[in-house]
């Protein structure tokens, strides 16, 4: 155990004292980190077709039926799989378990406070205001016009300081498809903005002929309350209606997050590749040959090794976390995260073994240890959302550390807890394996 543990802190001394390993271990990452947060903020991912999205509309009134219609038309149809709900514990669960992109959220008052007007119309004559033309109002009988006049006039109108809430319940695995979503809910509230707007002019005119006719239409009210720039110009108002994105955890998608975590995986792989080629380096260098020919077995030599290169590795990932934490990187829940990188380390480092076990130069082992680090972090997404990816891209990717890695952390920075992840660590564990298993087999020819 001691010969294993010396020769473990030979390679992290080795690591630490070379400035150019410093420099790709450390600096370099933090510097990439900062620059894709700055650049890129705000940005998402996700799916163009069939978006998943479950629809709880609580509304008492009939407003809300237009954003219905812009959900149902054809050119939304083809982007959004809507689906109608009516528990809303059970929808936010499927959101917080990535079944679903997104939860709209419509509130019992959205009616009553968007557009009061319409909503008492509902309640005193019936009447739905929202699907009305010049033409049915004229049809109206006079007492109806007189009433509606009445509720037009002395109705309380919104209060833009206290607008309703829609809420969009967001999965942080659908960044792209919650946007789509945002777009489409906004392009509805618009629309409802056009018809109510619509509504008052007539509304207005109407009160107005009421008025200048020498009708009762309550206390409080005169003419001059409806002068003619009022009738001709009515005063146009945004409805009081505001989004809400919330993302289960209370965190949604950040740059910042998304790069300090892939980025340092991405410099982790170049770390871990160039420490397992010093096993090749030290065969050249005929520093191997005389500590085999010492009374330690060869499979001391290569568990000490490699012992040396997770910890070096793992040394590397915590100073990052806590380096990036600091200019308000969030990884996850903090007893997690350690737990996470040590599983993450070990996979890595799977990668260095099998690169050192059958490469036949330390110079060979470099190139082929780049060359599978940038590879392998395309694939898996570490330069951009690793949502943004085809299904089977993503899928490929798992032969990778990288992609374990940001769909570990994609779990805990959206507040997932340790029986979420579990599956996850167990996918690279299984891979680490596979890696070693391979590994062996390489070392086992080098050392006949």
């Amino acid at each position: 155990m001691k010969k294993l543990w010396t020769l473990a802190l030979k390679e992290v001394r080795l690591a630490f004292r070379d400035v150019g390993m410093l420099v790709t271990m450390l600096v370099t990452p933090l510097v990439l980190t900062l620059a894709i947060g700055a650049a890129f903020s705000g940005g998402g991912g996700g799916t163009l077709s069939d978006v998943p999205v479950l629809w709880l509309n609580q509304d008492r009134g009939t407003l809300s039926q237009t954003l219905v219609d812009v959900f149902d038309s054809e050119e939304v149809q083809d982007l959004i799989a809507l689906e109608p709900v009516s528990n809303e514990a059970a929808a936010r669960a499927r959101v917080e378990r990535d079944e679903v992109a997104v939860l709209v959220i419509l509130p019992e008052d959205f009616s009553d406070r968007a557009f009061p007007q319409a909503a008492q119309a509902q309640q005193t004559l019936g009447l739905d205001l929202t699907a009305m033309d010049e033409a049915q109002f004229e049809a109206l009988t006079d007492a109806q016009k007189m009433e509606l006049g009445r509720i037009f006039a002395l109705a309380p109108t919104s209060d833009a300081a206290s607008p309703v809430t829609v809420e969009l319940y967001a999965s942080p695995d659908w960044r792209l498809s919650t946007a789509i979503v945002k777009s489409v809910v906004t392009q509805g509230i618009e629309i409802m903005n056009l018809q109510t707007q619509g509504i008052r002019v007539i509304m207005t005119r109407l009160v107005a002929a009421q008025i200048a006719s020498g009708a009762d239409m309550g206390a409080g009210l005169s003419a001059g309350a409806f002068d003619a720039a009022t009738v001709e110009e009515p005063q146009m108002s945004a409805l009081p209606v505001r989004l809400q994105i919330v993302a289960p955890g209370g965190r949604g998608f950040n740059w910042l997050d998304y790069s300090a975590t892939s980025l340092s995986i991405v410099f982790l792989m170049f770390a871990v590749t160039a420490g397992g080629r010093t096993l090749l380096a030290e065969r050249e260098w005929g520093t191997l040959p005389r500590l085999l020919i010492t009374p330690t077995s060869p499979l001391s030599v290569l568990v000490g090794k490699m012992a040396g290169v997770v910890l070096t590795g793992l040394l590397q990932v915590l100073i990052l976390w806590g380096a990036t934490s600091l200019v308000g990187a969030h990884w996850g829940h903090p007893l997690l995260v350690p737990l996470a990188l040590l599983v993450l380390v070990t996979c890595a480092s799977g990668v260095g073994a099998l690169v050192s076990a059958w490469a036949q130069t330390a110079g060979q082992a470099s190139a082929i240890g780049s060359a599978v680090t940038l590879v392998g972090s395309a694939l898996s997404g570490s330069f951009f959302p690793r949502a943004n990816l085809p299904t089977w891209v993503q899928q490929l990717s798992l032969i990778t550390p990288q992609a374990w890695g940001i769909e570990i952390f994609s779990k805990l920075q959206s507040g997932h807890g340790l029986a979420d992840v579990l599956p996850l660590f167990g996918g690279a564990l299984l891979l680490t394996a596979c890696y070693y298993s391979l590994a062996v087999l390489g070392f086992r020819r080098q050392f006949r």
